[in-house]
């Protein structure tokens, strides 16, 4: 199948919220050609924010958001983590090595910012996510509880 992975753009947006929209509403809408709001185009433009997604014949399918953290002391060199923040292929379209594309885009883009490496959280009720993550080369260092304050 061929696709292609493109940074989420203030240009390319509407077509990333409408495979949101998908993913939380279980079906597929029109295309909005929205305008970008202005809290949302200062959210894209986030030196430190990356979010990709796959493109299937001009529509997204999945994708991965990603921040830089920096880190100081001795320990760390200045060099901070990226941290994978979600990662979500549409059910139609998995097993079809998209969600290990975007972990590859997520590998190009730790070289190039020199990190120490990456970081992410994976529900530990979530086995396939498991397994994808260990066949990428993510290894389990210690137990963590996600938790959450609301606003």
């Amino acid at each position: 199948m061929d696709y292609t992975i493109e940074r989420i753009t203030v240009e390319n947006y509407s077509k990333f919220d409408d495979m949101v929209f998908y993913r939380e509403n279980g079906f597929q809408r029109e295309p909005s050609n929205a305008a970008v709001s202005q809290q949302m185009t200062d959210q894209l433009h986030h030196p430190d924010f990356y979010v990709y997604a796959i493109d299937v014949e001009n529509r997204f399918v999945g994708w991965i958001s990603m921040i830089y953290i920096p880190k100081i002391g001795s320990r760390w060199n200045g060099r901070g983590h990226l941290y994978v923040d979600e990662l979500w292929v549409a059910p139609d379209y998995r097993n079809n090595g998209f969600a290990k594309a975007l972990l590859k885009k997520a590998d190009e883009l730790q070289a190039k910012l020199n990190t120490n490496g990456i970081r992410l959280y994976v529900n530990i009720n979530n086995p396939t996510a498991h397994g994808l993550y260990k066949s990428c080369g993510y290894a389990e260092d210690g137990q963590a509880v996600f938790m959450e304050k609301k606003s």
